[in-house]
This record gives C-alpha cells, sequence and structure tokens, in this order.
C-alpha cells in the first residue's frame, strides 16, 4: 500500500491508528461520532477532502462542491484502539448514514457526497468489507450498498470554519440524512 498524502492538524498518540469515513455532509458524521464516542475512545476528528484527484493539493470547500476535484466530503479520526475497534467505528457509520444512495444523502447530491471506507492497512480493509457485507445481507437485503471501500489515497482538512461546525455554531441538531438507525 503506498503512503497516503495527508495534510491534517488531526492529533494522534503513540498507540492511536486513523480511520476515514464519507458518507455524505462531513459537518453530520463528525458530530455524530463526538457525540457517541468518549474521548478516550476517539482522540480527535477531523473533517476534511479525501480521496479526490491526485493532482489537486489542498482543495477549497467551493472547488470540492463543483465536482470537478473528485474528493469526497470526509472525516479523519485518531482512535484509541484499545478503548474502541474500528469494526465498532465502521458498524457505527454505517448506522449513521444511508449506504445504498449513490452520490447523495438526503438533499445533498454530487459525488464530493458519496459514501466511502478509505482504510490505511490491510486489517482496515478486511474489517470495513466484512462489515459492509453483514450489512448488506441483514439491513439492505433488497438494495444494494454502494459504500466505496478504497486504501486512504489524500486527505485534506477542510477550511478551520467547517471543523466542529454544528458544536460551534449552537447548532444542537444533527444533519437530516444523518442519525443513529436502529434499522434501515
Amino acid at each position: 500500500m503506498t503512503t497516503p498524502t495527508i495534510t491534517t492538524a488531526l492529533i494522534t498518540s503513540n498507540t492511536s491508528q486513523v480511520a476515514a469515513f464519507a458518507g455524505g455532509c462531513f459537518w453530520g458524521i463528525e458530530h455524530l461520532l463526538r457525540k457517541h464516542f468518549q474521548k478516550t475512545q476517539i482522540i480527535d476528528i477531523k473533517v476534511g477532502y479525501a480521496n479526490g484527484k491526485e493532482d489537486v493539493h489542498s482543495p477549497s470547500y467551493k472547488a470540492v462542491c463543483t465536482g470537478a476535484t473528485n474528493f469526497a466530503e470526509a472525516v479523519l479520526v485518531s482512535y484509541e484502539p484499545s478503548r474502541v475497534s474500528y469494526k465498532e467505528l465502521t458498524e457505527f457509520f454505517f448506522r449513521i448514514h444511508d449506504p445504498t444512495t449513490l452520490n447523495s444523502q438526503g438533499h445533498n447530491v454530487g459525488t464530493q457526497y458519496r459514501s466511502g471506507i478509505y482504510y490505511t492497512t490491510p486489517e482496515q480493509q478486511d474489517v470495513a468489507q466484512r462489515v459492509k457485507d453483514v450489512f448488506q445481507r441483514e439491513w439492505y437485503k433488497t438494495t444494494s450498498i454502494v459504500t466505496e471501500i478504497q486504501p486512504l489515497k489524500n486527505f485534506y482538512d477542510a477550511e478551520e470554519y467547517h471543523q466542529m461546525y454544528l458544536d460551534v455554531n449552537n447548532l444542537n441538531l444533527n444533519c437530516a440524512a444523518h442519525y443513529l438507525r436502529d434499522r434501515p
């Protein structure tokens, strides 16, 4: 696996690992992860742009919204594997968005809103595929999951005003497309 290009201010530790998820608007994914997991489990989360064109560096929100950069709105998560497993994070990810809608979540439409899991290790790839298979079999029997599972190629932090957007702006709500589902 090649080393991804990652430009981020993500806080990590000597024992933390990194996971990347895209599931529509990054504000909702970030907010629910922070709300659900304790600070001892998740060290930090940054919203940003993942797996876009390799010749585009440090894309802006405006550029990503055009669809021309092929970046996905994503979250990069620094987590403590002794306190929360990658499997738990991946299962939670599948429960907080609709993995069956191609290039959209709710009213957000475009390739930047695609569903994706961008792994950083072969073990993460295996876990992501197994979790996806379970959700396909048990939750989405008649509809195909379109979540892409790919190596993390690149990630750039979004502009500062996007970080913790729902919390910083006292919007004590979730994005309409992002909520914890008990069933599909």
